[in-house]
């Protein structure tokens, strides 16, 4: 595990030089606990069962296809994984529920935002399908101006025709834009945009060790950056 960032090894986020902030969904504001759940066990379980074959030949075979799409709108989409499993993967995630939560300090860091008069917005690779079923647990839309999917340009976040898009729906100046995630090629994706200031969140499981530093500016979640905007 790397060792917990102190508030003066955060580097400086000038909250004056910045008019929007895009934030992520699973791994920044909300724990993927959640999803890896439903992934790593509820999914391979279910599709063990339909098929009768041992349950760690059906994680290799979800695995082998998941890496083969990574990147891609197929991987991020329920409809794509009900046709390729025969499941009905909406109501696999639905029996999940209680796994849907907050990471620590995202709640009071989106109610600070809410007061900064910046532009808010989540932009995320979740299925619209998924999205719903989390905000009815948690009302994250409720902090935000709007909520934008990568599924509603059929473009990951990943392709830099995904920014394009984004910017037209929802004009804002890279120059002065934060942008937060878990992903490192997604932050590397909105860098080469020319967003300035693309920040990775190092813990997005709360039930996993944080992740190392690596090209990006780093906290460890959320929680970390409302010192600045006090």
């Amino acid at each position: 595990m790397s060792q917990a960032i102190t508030q003066q090894q955060i580097p400086a986020l000038e909250w004056d030089s910045i008019d929007t902030v895009f934030l992520d969904m699973d791994g920044t504001l909300l724990d993927l606990n959640y999803d890896n759940q439903v992934w790593s066990h509820i999914v391979p379980a279910a599709l063990a069962e339909a098929r009768q074959i041992p349950l760690e030949q059906a994680r290799q075979f979800l695995g082998q296809q998941m890496t083969s799409l990574l990147g891609t709108m197929p991987f991020y989409s329920f409809d794509y994984w009900s046709e390729f499993t025969g499941l009905d993967i909406m109501q696999l995630h639905q029996s999940a529920t209680d796994y849907i939560c907050y990471l620590p300090g995202a709640e009071d860091f989106l109610a600070c935002l809410q007061t900064s008069g910046k532009q808010i917005f989540i932009a995320t690779n979740a299925d619209r399908q998924g999205f719903k079923l989390k905000h009815e647990v948690t009302g994250l839309a409720n902090y935000v101006q709007g909520v934008v999917s990568s599924h509603d340009f059929a473009l990951p976040k990943e392709r830099q025709e995904f920014w394009l898009a984004l910017q037209r729906q929802h004009p804002f100046d890279p120059s002065r834009t934060l942008f937060l995630d878990d992903t490192p090629r997604v932050l590397e994706a909105a860098a080469k945009f020319g967003i300035r200031e693309n920040w990775a969140i190092l813990n997005p499981d709360s039930q996993k060790p944080s992740r190392e530093r690596a090209n990006h500016p780093a906290v460890e979640n959320c929680a970390d950056l409302i010192a600045g905007l006090a």
